[in-house]
């Protein structure tokens, strides 16, 4: 049996949902080393892939911007993002992604350009990112999940995420790489793609029992 989480007595960021649009842009890469995951987690494939993930919120319950890298998990038949890293430009996205889903978000600064974007915080650049036109064809997608995995303190916390809008190809290369990120075997992804228009919808998350500790490789 699962039940829902909920959030403190004021907590400083919306109750769930949260909903909102804009864009995602979405690649993926290959690490020099394998992933660390917690054992309670399985990759989905090699735990060599690691996704980047750039988001712009516009409008909705928040408006913020977003930066994460994560690898594609599994946990029994549920599927969705391990974050090992994940920056927002949002205090209270901040404060509600640990409060409500055990996403373990940080601070950072967005300075964005025509085609690129330097995500950076006090230690300096985290990334550089060079974002290309969108593809001229792309396609409806009623539905896609956005699941992520957090944790809350012991516990292993499911976000069940939903995603709709427009899907083609994308461009979101990087320029620079800091060594606080897992180290990518090259800078040129192995696929990118973009939603755009997005729409997003965030509900309270769910308890999965005991979370694991990360392991390492």
């Amino acid at each position: 049996m699962t039940d829902r989480t909920g959030p403190p007595a004021d907590p400083g960021f919306p109750a769930p949902p949260w909903r909102a649009r804009g864009t995602l842009w979405l690649s993926l890469f290959t690490t020099r080393e394998p992933l660390p995951l917690p054992a309670d987690l399985s990759p989905l494939g090699s735990r060599h892939l690691l996704a980047v993930l750039l988001v712009r919120y516009t409008e909705g319950t928040l408006r913020y911007d977003e930066f994460a890298v994560a690898s594609p998990v599994r946990r029994g038949r549920r599927v969705g993002l391990h974050c090992h890293g994940i920056r927002v430009d949002s205090a209270a996205s901040l404060r509600g992604g640990r409060a409500l889903w055990g996403i373990p978000k940080e601070p950072a600064r967005f300075s964005w350009s025509e085609d690129s974007v330097r995500v950076s915080d006090d230690a300096g650049t985290l990334a550089a990112l060079r974002l290309g036109p969108l593809g001229r064809w792309r396609v409806p997608v009623p539905y896609a999940p956005g699941h992520v995995f957090g944790r809350i303190g012991a516990d292993r916390i499911h976000l069940a995420g939903r995603l709709s809008g427009r899907l083609g190809t994308g461009r979101l290369g990087v320029q620079e790489w800091s060594g606080r990120l897992p180290e990518l075997r090259r800078a040129d992804p192995l696929c990118a793609l973009a939603l755009s228009p997005a729409r997003f919808f965030f509900p309270a998350g769910t308890r999965q029992g005991p979370a694991a500790p990360a392991l390492h490789p």
